[in-house]
């Protein structure tokens, strides 16, 4: 269904308009109105969901005209928006016999229909639309596409696109559905050739070159995405959204002080202000910047303090500034918000075994791995945690955990030969790290640090003196 445009009439003049029905309807007279006048009304009550005077307006029309056909097809929308659609169904039914030539009818009756799930029947009725003179066949177009969208026959939908943006060019919402679709179906190598042919006719068209950066970036091509959000940038400054990618793309690229700039410009797009200072925040604290980070991640939480990861960026700043006891409470504060996430569960064991709380730190590590995180770094620190407890019981049990997930993780590796020394396979334990440090010789210093009673081996300090005297 097409939009109303306000702009039809003059803003005074609609708005006399308006005031001069909604004081008719308040007052309780009568006064007459031409077909016109009563259309957009209709349109402008739609447009604003006043359902109740737009029923008034179709009261009007059928005293004063009733038998006015295009009438009855803007009452079929009303129907449609007051979920009437059946009764919507069958007005049109009455008038199709003389209006089976307007393309409205036919477009109406594919709203109404695809409205109820009907997207064939839908389908059907858009390509009558099409056999009868139209002068915006691009709206036609876009509707078809969007029936074979919601079909899931996004390679149909992508051809009437491009038919839509052949009868105009100029039609904005055509090129983002159309980059959409492409999106879905990861068509990205045809959306480069498509969008730079928009461009090749349309040089300063912002929102071609905005979806060609968007295919590049989805590429991978990132210089090229640069490229192209510059261009966006220069033909319309205010293009918000450009920034916001360009940042997005240089983060990629791990240039994060560019990043922030364009950020920064990208705030104009208020809708997404809050993710924006959290990729402020991010930036800063890439480039080590505690402060400045804290600020903007503070910003998010003020506007979204639902934001959970925005919890965990300003508890990682606090502690980088010392800060200890806000970013215990911060860290707590994400998983509140998302008590199942078990990378925040890792990140508040490292907090807690930071600051020796090394029971809590431990509790901390099995709640992340119930909560499905089982990444390298997680084995690791829990490992050297039970290390530093002198637990042995559950060395054993973490070290050989954290081996069968990643086998070939040489610092597991060499503490399961401290935990093999420490239950008296000497031996067993002597013969893989000769094997370690062999392929690896500054792992002597972690193995020292964790295990000193391995000085007092006579094996051991031959080992280390042998190494330093090849290196």
């Amino acid at each position: 269904m097409e939009e109303f445009d306000d702009n039809f009439f003059s803003a005074s003049d609609l708005t006399d308009l308006v005031n001069r029905f909604e004081q008719m309807v308040k007052q309780g007279s009568s006064s007459y109105y031409e077909v016109d006048d009563l259309e957009s009304l209709l349109d402008h009550f739609m447009v604003h969901h006043h359902i109740d005077l737009a029923f008034k307006v179709v009261e009007t029309a059928h005293s004063q005209h009733p038998n006015n056909h295009q009438l009855s097809i803007k009452e079929a929308e009303l129907l449609s928006l007051a979920e009437k659609h059946s009764e919507a169904l069958d007005l049109l039914n009455k008038v199709e016999t003389l209006e089976s030539f307007n393309p409205d009818f036919h477009i109406t009756r594919a709203s109404i229909l695809s409205q109820t799930g009907h997207y064939d029947k839908a389908i059907r009725s858009l390509h009558e639309a099409l056999k009868c003179s139209s002068d915006e066949p691009d709206v036609v177009y876009m509707n078809l596409a969007i029936e074979h969208q919601n079909l899931e026959q996004y390679e149909e939908a992508i051809g009437f696109l491009q038919k839509a943006l052949e009868s105009n060019s100029l039609n904005e919402d055509a090129l983002y559905e159309l980059a959409y679709c492409y999106e879905l179906t990861k068509s990205y190598p045809a959306a480069v050739t498509y969008f730079k042919t928009v461009i090749d006719k349309h040089p300063y068209n912002a929102h071609a070159w905005f979806n060609l950066g968007a295919a590049y970036q989805a590429l991978g091509e990132f210089e090229k995405a640069l490229t192209a959000f510059d261009y966006v940038i220069i033909i319309d400054e205010e293009f918000h959204a450009a920034n916001f990618n360009k940042a997005n793309v240089l983060v990629r690229l791990e240039r994060h002080g560019e990043a922030i700039d364009h950020y920064k410009k990208a705030l104009a797009f208020e809708i997404l202000d809050s993710l924006i200072y959290f990729y402020i925040g991010d930036c800063y604290d890439h480039i080590e910047d505690s402060k400045a980070a804290l600020v903007y991640f503070e910003k998010a939480l003020k506007k979204d303090d639902s934001m959970a990861e925005a919890w965990i960026g300003a508890s990682s700043s606090l502690d980088d500034l010392g800060r200890e006891v806000e970013a215990l409470e911060y860290a707590n504060k994400a998983l509140k918000i998302e008590p199942d996430n078990g990378d925040y569960y890792c990140f508040l064991a490292g907090l807690q075994m930071k600051y020796d709380l090394l029971i809590d730190s431990a509790a901390s590590f099995e709640k992340a791995i119930e909560f499905g995180y089982i990444e390298e770094d997680l084995w690791e620190d829990y490992t050297q945690l039970a290390l530093t407890l002198k637990n042995t019981d559950l060395i054993g049990e973490v070290v050989n955990k954290g081996l069968d997930h990643f086998p070939e993780n040489t610092l597991l590796q060499l503490y399961q030969c401290i935990y093999r020394y420490s239950i008296g396979k000497t031996e067993e334990a002597f013969e893989k790290l000769v094997e370690l440090l062999i392929q690896e010789p500054e792992l002597i210093e972690e193995f020292v640090l964790y295990y000193p009673k391995a000085v007092e081996s006579k094996d051991v300090q031959f080992l280390i003196q042998s190494l330093s005297q090849k290196h």
